[in-house]
């Protein structure tokens, strides 16, 4: 008769299974952790407010409301974001490891508020009543690549000047800056250097229609 092949108890073969399973997963998770080692994101604002050089515009003739800066939901984000012109001129795309450390709308705000102040003061919209209030609205804030490796930072806004509740001006600004280099490095300090400029040119324009 021959002789029966030799098995294991139920017990010892499920102790022996969840072994080798457990095993599996080991080694499958420590290769998971090996290829997925977490990188840093890079955080960038526009940096410290330099010296303002002398404009030709008038000093404010009286307190300013500056109403908060509005954006577009593509730019409602904390993300540092570009445009491929020679791809898809109408895709916005972010940078994997790279945002803003607040919405855009906000970091401009702050620059615009501190580059107006130069010219007298600025307050919250209904804090005392003023003559005259500033709303802004943020149009594009993006690097823009016209070839892969040069690129320029674009912005552009439309401010609108009220006297009580009536218009008292409205201007389109855009301004533009060669990016040093193709990456989120150069778009951010691009992107810095044209805020700074609609800020000034936005600080002579309300100058000269505050009468």
């Amino acid at each position: 008769m021959p002789a029966m092949p030799h098995r294991h108890p139920p017990a010892r073969r499920f102790a022996v299974a969840w072994r080798l399973a457990a095993a599996s997963a080991t080694l499958a998770l420590s290769a998971c952790a090996g290829s997925q080692v977490p990188a840093n994101k890079a955080v960038y604002d526009f940096g410290p407010v330099t010296a303002l050089p002398a404009v030709s515009a008038p000093a404010f003739t009286g307190p300013l409301a500056l109403a908060d800066v509005s954006a577009s939901l593509a730019l409602d984000s904390t993300a540092v974001q570009y445009r491929l012109v020679y791809a898809n001129p109408q895709e916005l795309r972010p940078y994997a490891l790279a945002r803003w450390t607040m919405p855009p709308a906000k970091l401009i705000q702050q620059r615009v508020r501190s580059t107006l102040s130069a010219r007298g003061p600025v307050l919250t919209p209904g804090v005392v009543a003023t003559a005259y209030t500033l709303k802004l609205e943020l149009e594009e804030f993006s690097q823009v690549f016209n070839a892969p490796g040069a690129s320029q930072g674009v912005m552009q806004l439309r401010a609108t000047l009220l006297k009580g509740n009536a218009l008292a001006a409205q201007r389109n600004f855009t301004a533009q800056a060669p990016a040093a280099s193709a990456d989120a490095s150069g778009g951010v300090r691009a992107l810095s250097t044209a805020a700074d400029e609609v800020a000034k040119q936005l600080s002579d324009w309300v100058g000269e229609n505050m009468r």
